[in-house]
């Protein structure tokens, strides 16, 4: 008989949910967004909207290797990943997680963007309107899905991210060349 490989596990078997309330003027921590296209966003890039920070808002820390996700936008993918080396601050409303021992984080994260984990999110998702439905941490902790061993996730994970600093790097190359053309265009 085969061993198996793939093994089955509800989301709250992979992830812990986390809380910490930080406020981003006292503990200098920078404020974030999230959006589907990009996940974590630096604010001030997207529009700056620091006057609307109150003392007494509650904002979520993201830590470096949680993961972040909007209930009101997982349906169309709005999850993110803090691979910096430093803590953000993002609306209290987000859901904030880590992924358990055991479980590759960057894999992970990027399993839930595929187009398999928005579909499991929108057959779990609450709420009596498509445009109002939501998927809270109880609700993304039922949701069973098939998961490789932890080592296989780690090779996979890795190859992704791999992908994803060579995406990152043709970018870089593309906005170069866009700088250099506007310069002799405009010269």
């Amino acid at each position: 008989m085969k061993p198996k490989v793939w093994e089955q596990r509800k989301l709250g078997d992979v992830f812990e949910q986390t809380s910490n309330l930080v406020n981003p003027k006292e503990d200098e921590i920078e404020l974030w967004s999230l959006t589907v296209e990009d996940g974590l966003t630096k604010k001030s890039d997207r529009y700056n909207r620091e006057f609307l920070v109150k003392k007494d808002d509650n904002f979520k820390e993201v830590r470096p290797g949680d993961i972040v996700y909007n209930p009101m936008n997982m349906t169309l993918g709005a999850v993110g990943y803090n691979g910096m080396a430093k803590s953000v601050a993002v609306s209290g409303y987000y859901t904030t997680m880590v992924a358990k021992e055991n479980y590759d984080t960057y894999y992970i994260n990027t399993w839930l963007k595929s187009p398999q984990a928005i579909r499991l999110y929108r057959t779990y998702a609450t709420g009596s309107l498509i445009e109002k439905q939501r998927v809270q941490f109880p609700t993304l902790s039922i949701i069973p899905v098939t998961f490789p061993k932890y080592e296989e996730q780690i090779k996979i994970g890795s190859y992704f991210h791999s992908i994803d600093n060579l995406i990152t790097l043709h970018q870089r190359q593309t906005d170069f060349y866009k700088k250099i053309s506007f310069y002799y265009i405009s010269s």
